[in-house]
């Protein structure tokens, strides 16, 4: 049962006519200020630590998996991002055959304009 402030204080004034103002401050202040009732046991520690193990311990899985998944979506990206890349400079290599052709062509049709000579003359 929890000890009232109105107990502690008629616990208190009983202290001080038998021992004295100090000694009694003194045997005051070892009293739990709320009553014993409300003072952890080591049974109420051992329910906390058992709880809190199980919570880190599940805490610990979550973890896992969230860092297991963050590393295959990674990875996914990754292979992702080499694909495209690929894409993009096999349609690089196309547009730089078609540019060089255009200009093989045109440089031929040039040089066999030019060895043809004048076309009416």
């Amino acid at each position: 049962m929890a000890t009232t402030q109105a107990q502690r204080a008629s616990l208190f004034n009983t202290l001080t006519e038998l021992m004295g103002t100090e000694d009694a401050e003194t045997l005051m202040q070892q009293l739990p200020p709320s009553g014993w009732d409300s003072m952890a046991t080591k049974d109420d520690l051992r329910v906390l630590e058992a709880t809190f193990t199980a919570a880190l311990a599940e805490f610990r899985v979550e973890v896992t998996t969230a860092l297991a998944d963050t590393r295959i979506a990674v990875t996914n990206g990754f292979a992702e991002a080499a694909k495209d890349r690929a894409e993009i400079v096999k349609s690089q290599a196309r547009h730089l055959y078609i540019t060089v052709s255009t200009i093989c062509l045109a440089t031929i049709s040039i040089w066999i304009a030019l060895l043809a000579g004048p076309a009416g003359g």
